[in-house]
């Protein structure tokens, strides 16, 4: 995966935390597997579009949350 894959899922990691979200909880809103989503946390598997547009939704964020402000490398 790539720098912004890492990002996004540490975007998804800490905002989960702050909101106080376990995975089950947040995977089971999402509609999706817990393992899946550790997968997304850790970078070991791309999140879907359409999984960001929703846990934009779920989380009250812009979908821009998820993106670096400036180029990962």
């Amino acid at each position: 995966m790539t720098p912004i894959d890492q990002h996004v899922g540490r975007r998804i990691r800490g905002k989960r935390r702050a909101l106080g979200l376990g995975v089950d909880d947040l995977a089971r809103t999402l509609g999706i597997a817990p393992d899946l989503l550790g997968a997304y946390e850790r970078a070991t598997e791309r999140v879907p579009s359409e999984h960001l547009v929703r846990l934009s939704e779920i989380f009250g964020v812009g979908i821009s949350y998820f993106f670096p402000a400036t180029p990962c490398r």
